[in-house]
């Protein structure tokens, strides 16, 4: 559904859908929402015109695992855990694609949604690459919020 809704948002990207393993999570389907748009939004605006942003959620043991990676810039590694900083931003002076824009404030929310669910997130990078944002989450969750 996400997905759906960013492509139409964004049309100059290629939106695709990976292994999507039906699961149960129990959550709140609104944060969990908000969680996916700003991973998507941000694979996007980070990726040039024409690039792919690609969704998978595959259940493991005792975990979900949901995976949003792009085609994009990139980013180094000593980014890779400051971008969890409220107001942080990556240096875009050199990016040939100029600045895409933001407040730095959607990853720290993203971080925050994927905690309050009792779960982990961290990026994967390489520059001129493209970037994954990995998620996991308990498969069952007792309380949340």
């Amino acid at each position: 559904e996400v997905c759906s809704d960013i492509s139409r948002q964004r049309p100059a990207h290629v939106f695709e859908q990976g292994q999507i393993d039906p699961v149960v999570h129990v959550g709140d389907p609104d944060r969990l929402r908000q969680l996916l748009i700003i991973l998507m939004d941000n694979a996007a605006k980070y990726t040039p015109v024409g690039g792919t942003v690609r969704v998978s959620l595959q259940e493991l043991p005792h975990l979900i695992e949901i995976q949003v990676s792009d085609t994009g810039i990139g980013m180094a590694s000593g980014d890779l855990n400051r971008v969890f900083e409220r107001f942080y931003r990556v240096d875009q002076r050199n990016n040939k694609h100029g600045d895409p824009g933001g407040t730095g404030l959607g990853l720290p929310i993203a971080k925050w949604i994927v905690e309050e669910h009792g779960g982990s997130i961290h990026l994967e990078s390489e520059l001129e690459k493209g970037t994954t944002a990995v998620v996991r989450l308990p498969v069952h969750v007792s309380e949340i919020f």
